[in-house]
């Protein structure tokens, strides 16, 4: 199983993992063979990308870290506050449709399935359209960073304030007006100085709802702030950040790097990992790396590059080793001409390492003849 842009897409190839339209809706199951009309329906519902059945690595699954019923109970959730809060009065105290026994439900399912997983290494990235990705967005953050909260021991009563506050970031956008927060070109500095509002309006939001823990709130509040003062809304450095909001901040920044957004295409995971590193005066060290340990560089289904000349599909990864995965070798770069498969695992060969990532527009023609032969 490999993710495809729905642009490469061709009538006979089989749906590899259930795809929602932006309301939860159940489009199409797994197995389910694609037609035609079907690539034009995703093209009109804005989906960028599915998961599909590959001949090439039929033996080879893409889990989540969580259930995918789970997943979709999360973002109906999310997507329930947020619409409920934005239909609301300007002027009154906004009044929530839901307990924070619902919230708690969510969450208790999520942390018990991250701390099931024995190999807890995101592969997989979720499918979301431009109307659903603050909801998606949402539930992948708390997903990320309860994972990466996990790695730094915290006992179950911290996990839950990390997934609350992580979950609900994002609470003080339904604030800020569409036309911003959806525009395709650079914000205007007035622009700006309105989104930089929202972890503001959040934080008020959540205080006023009594909905947690403090440390809870100051995700809200804090997670665009940046160990370097460089960060709103407060300019915070250092420890004046909360370590939630910095665990937050960081899955933040990277579920938004690999996501396709209006004005840009989604970053592979590889160069937005290496975009995070660049970046050491902004985040906490500690953290970022207890972060990226959980992330899979090359995700399963990745075609890769290697540097004894062959080329090949990444088909598994492990927890704490994000850039050696073990790679199921197809053919040789000199001629793309197909080799006897066989899989190498880089955590044992480390005189080779990954040296190109082939995207979808990348792979020649040889190859995509050998997923089609």
């Amino acid at each position: 199983m490999r993710k495809v842009p729905v642009w490469a897409l061709e009538p006979g190839m089989k749906v590899g993992r259930p795809i929602f339209d932006s309301s939860g809706f159940l489009l199409l199951n797994t197995g389910k063979k694609i037609k035609q009309e079907y690539i034009c329906h995703l093209r009109k519902l804005d989906i960028p990308s599915i998961y599909i059945i590959d001949d090439i690595i039929p033996d080879v699954d893409i889990e989540d870290v969580i259930l995918d019923e789970t997943r979709q109970k999360a973002n109906n959730l999310v997507r329930s506050i947020l619409t409920d809060l934005e239909k609301q009065p300007e002027k009154s105290v906004p009044k929530l449709l839901f307990t924070y026994s619902d919230i708690r439900d969510v969450l208790d399912d999520i942390i018990d399935q991250l701390l099931d997983n024995k190999n807890l290494i995101i592969n997989l990235s979720d499918i979301r359209t431009s109307d659903n990705y603050t909801f998606a967005h949402s539930v992948n953050v708390a997903v990320m960073a309860v994972t990466t909260a996990i790695s730094f021991g915290f006992p179950r009563s911290k996990l839950q304030e990390v997934g609350l506050g992580s979950l609900l970031h994002d609470l003080g956008k339904v604030k800020i007006p569409n036309s911003i927060l959806n525009k395709k070109r650079e914000l205007t500095p007035e622009e700006f100085l309105e989104i930089k509002k929202h972890p503001f309006y959040g934080y008020d939001m959540f205080k006023k709802q009594y909905l947690g823990s403090v440390p809870s709130a100051l995700i809200i509040l804090q997670h665009h702030e940046r160990i370097n003062g460089d960060g709103y809304p407060q300019g915070l450095v250092g420890e004046q950040i909360h370590v939630y909001s910095k665990i937050c901040s960081i899955a933040d920044v990277y579920d938004a790097l690999v996501s396709d957004r209006p004005y840009r295409e989604a970053f592979p995971p590889h160069k937005a990992l290496e975009l995070l590193q660049s970046e050491v005066e902004l985040f906490d060290s500690n953290v970022l790396q207890k972060f990226i340990q959980h992330i899979a560089a090359y995700p399963i289904g990745t075609f890769v590059e290697l540097s004894n000349g062959e080329i090949g599909i990444v088909v598994h990864n492990t927890m704490g080793f994000p850039l050696r995965p073990t790679v199921r070798i197809l053919c040789s770069k000199e001629n793309f001409e197909p080799l006897e498969q066989y899989e190498i695992n880089l955590m044992e060969k480390i005189d080779i390492v990954i040296e190109e990532v082939y995207t979808e527009r990348m792979l020649p023609q040889k190859i995509l003849n050998l997923l089609t032969a």
